[in-house]
């Protein structure tokens, strides 16, 4: 795995601190009642996480809990799948959510150029401001709580969900739409990559990201080709299981992870911590002549003296997220560097 020396392998950055909703995370122990607590009305997953201990010892959860979400989605009957589904769900969902929200602003901000200090995930230099011109993508979105958190969030950004899954319980997304839209669609259908570069470019004049949060196998590839195609600026990806290995005349994508699994139990490497650098390798490649050197600028000049630099990635790894499966891979796409001199 060449390069791979040179991954950034920490645990959770700086962004995530916030939950993904910027600024100080005010405490939910000060004595108060609850938001859950309503009268006579039964209690919900959503009450019992409010009133709970986890609250106060997760950053992402403690930061929801202060949001202001929790308040909309209790006050619509449309979120009752969400409120009330089982609590060990609901506090992953809000995790996973939340932490891939923490990253985008720092991802889009790299591709853009601006100053590191304008994705430091506070509300007020967030780069993507109040989402207005920003168009994200949850893909296998399922029945979408990062899109939830990420609408709360971004209340004028375009999002579009994909998923092909025909059973979800999706009746929240009236109160979504339109800025929210689904599309029921297998996320290797040409249609999505059509979608995905139209949105890009009449919604995405102020920034665009691709969103993937434990993407099954070679889904993680396609979420990276996706990315790479159709011009977006930033990729926030945590990836799932390795890529199921079938008989030849059953894959339908090639050869792509074929192996890790093997080439973890000779090494004794850690068999997701190994894909997840197969890909972290993968991406610093693309559209590159080999060198999986990173933040490098390759000899092209685009006729104005500025030449093109390599992707800029990150892999890291985030306790906070409630899963074994905590990595992320973060990729701004190259802008252009000014000559020296």
């Amino acid at each position: 795995l060449g390069g791979a020396e040179g991954a950034s392998v920490g645990n959770r950055p700086p962004p995530a601190d916030t939950g993904g909703f910027g600024g100080d995370v005010p405490s939910t122990s000060d004595g108060h009642p609850p938001s859950g607590e309503r009268g006579s009305k039964s209690m919900t997953s959503m009450d019992f996480l409010l009133r709970g201990e986890s609250v106060r010892s997760n950053p992402y959860l403690r930061a929801f809990a202060a949001s202001g979400l929790p308040e909309v989605m209790m006050a619509d009957d449309n979120f009752s799948s969400w409120t009330n589904i089982k609590g060990r769900v609901l506090r992953k969902e809000i995790a996973e959510a939340s932490a891939a929200a923490s990253r985008i602003p720092r991802a889009v901000a790299k591709a853009r150029g601006l100053p590191a200090a304008a994705a430091d995930g506070t509300c007020a230099d967030d780069p993507l401001g109040d989402g207005d011109g920003v168009v994200l993508f949850d893909l296998c979105s399922g029945k979408g709580f990062t899109s939830i958190f990420l609408s709360h969030r971004y209340p004028k950004a375009r999002i579009l969900m994909f998923d092909f899954d025909r059973k979800m319980n999706l009746k929240h997304l009236p109160s979504l739409a339109p800025r929210v839209s689904f599309h029921r669609l297998n996320l290797y259908d040409d249609e999505v990559e059509r979608l995905v570069s139209d949105a890009v470019i009449s919604h995405g004049d102020r920034g665009s990201c691709v969103v993937g949060v434990h993407l099954c196998g070679d889904l993680s590839r396609r979420a990276i080709e996706l990315w790479d195609r159709c011009g977006v600026d930033g990729l926030v990806l945590s990836p799932c299981c390795l890529v199921r290995e079938l008989a030849e005349v059953k894959r339908p994508h090639g050869t792509f992870g074929y192996g890790l699994a093997r080439l973890a139990k000779r090494t004794g490497w850690d068999s997701y911590r190994l894909w997840c650098l197969f890909l972290w390798n993968h991406i610093g490649v693309i559209g590159s002549d080999g060198d999986d050197g990173d933040d490098l600028v390759r000899d092209v000049d685009d006729g104005d003296g500025r030449r093109a630099t390599r992707p800029r990635r990150d892999l890291n790894w985030d306790d906070d997220m409630i899963s074994g499966r905590n990595a992320f891979l973060c990729v701004s796409r190259a802008t252009a560097c000014a000559p020296c001199g």
